[in-house]
């Protein structure tokens, strides 16, 4: 490993361990201390990935607020940019205006956060690596949305450590830094004081994950409500679910099948039912299917209904044998057999995990 890549790594976690200045509901006196979030804006930036933490942070300052209105702001947020203008281009052709420029910007940071676009491209700039190292090692944490990861990764803060970045990105950030291990089926990575993300809503869930870590699950869980997304997805969930997968490389009248069948888990899914759905005989879509998802056409959706059994397991407080029916299984104890076999765990193992009943993590 080069020695460029080992310094700032710990510096950043040794600097973050002695203060620890993220943690929960910090107040001074009966006034609350102010989070300090600083997020990074260049050229070229999405922003989608800019403005979903912005809107996190916003609504969980609202409902602190709500709750405690005399405790003062719990997140103060600051844009600053990568170079000398104060309004930079976004991908999409809406310019955001910073405040200040990274070169300008003094002062500890509670979080920094590199949202997705061209980040790649940053790497080049040696002056602008070198006030973005010094601006991490004075931030107890570091987050990153989408392909923000790369700025991260090119400055030697995820060198030996886990991290995710969009899937279309995964493989470029593999052979960029063979030295990271990229998990290209998570929605978010903790490693330490760094986090990294998938896509843009992934950006979400890691976001509300910084606030549950902050100011406890119910804060998360309000903000979520309010975004209307689903409090939330774990880390470790797939970004890219078997669903998407194949409806994404599917072609001919098998790729008009698989959204009907992901609408229609608890209908007769039979072989012969489905290859006559797709006006083909029982032994060409035996063969053809395989080359389509590459799995068996029993297997698929029994994939599929899995994926169905955790978000209801995630996101009701249905009985077994109720989400049993619902999925497609038939019975409860069918289900708990498919579950274990596809997942390594039983279903009510991992509602105690996942559930809307699981314990703050």
């Amino acid at each position: 490993m080069h020695r460029r890549h080992i310094w700032p790594r710990l510096v950043l976690e040794t600097r973050a361990l002695k203060r620890q200045t993220h943690k929960r509901g910090r107040t001074h006196g009966n006034r609350r201390v102010a989070h300090k979030v600083v997020v990074l804006v260049y050229p070229q930036i999405d922003l989608l990935d800019l403005a979903a933490p912005l809107e996190v942070f916003h609504l969980a300052n609202l409902n602190l607020n709500d709750a405690e209105p005399k405790r003062g702001v719990a997140y103060e947020v600051k844009l600053i940019g990568v170079g000398s203008s104060d309004l930079i281009q976004t991908g999409c052709g809406i310019p955001v205006s910073v405040s200040q420029s990274i070169h300008d910007f003094r002062g500890k940071v509670d979080t920094l956060i590199v949202p997705g676009g061209e980040a790649w491209s940053l790497g080049e700039d040696a002056l602008f690596m070198k006030r973005f190292l010094r601006l991490a090692e004075r931030s107890s944490r570091v987050a990153s949305v989408c392909t923000g990861a790369f700025l991260i990764a090119d400055a030697g803060l995820l060198s030996g450590k886990s991290a995710t970045t969009h899937w279309r990105a995964c493989d470029m950030l593999q052979e960029r830094h063979p030295d990271i291990n990229v998990d290209e089926d998570a929605l978010f990575v903790q490693q330490g004081n760094i986090f990294t993300s998938a896509g843009s809503t992934a950006g979400i869930d890691l976001m509300l994950h910084l606030v549950q870590q902050d100011h406890g699950r119910e804060t998360a869980m309000r903000v979520a409500r309010d975004l209307v997304v689903f409090l939330h997805r774990p880390g470790g969930q797939s970004q890219f679910s078997e669903t998407l997968r194949n409806q994404a490389t599917a072609t001919g009248s098998i790729a008009d099948l698989l959204p009907w069948v992901a609408n229609h888990l608890a209908d007769d899914l039979r072989v012969e039912i489905l290859a006559d759905r797709c006006n083909m005989s029982l032994r060409n879509f035996v063969r053809q299917f395989p080359k389509v998802t590459g799995k068996t056409p029993a297997k698929y959706i029994e994939l599929l209904r899995v994926e169905a059994v955790k978000r209801q397991l995630e996101q009701s407080t249905d009985s077994l044998d109720e989400i049993a029916t619902l999925t497609g299984f038939g019975s409860a104890d069918a289900m708990r057999r498919s579950f274990q076999r596809v997942t390594g765990v039983n279903p009510t193992q991992y509602a105690s995990t996942f559930g809307t009943s699981a314990d703050d993590g």
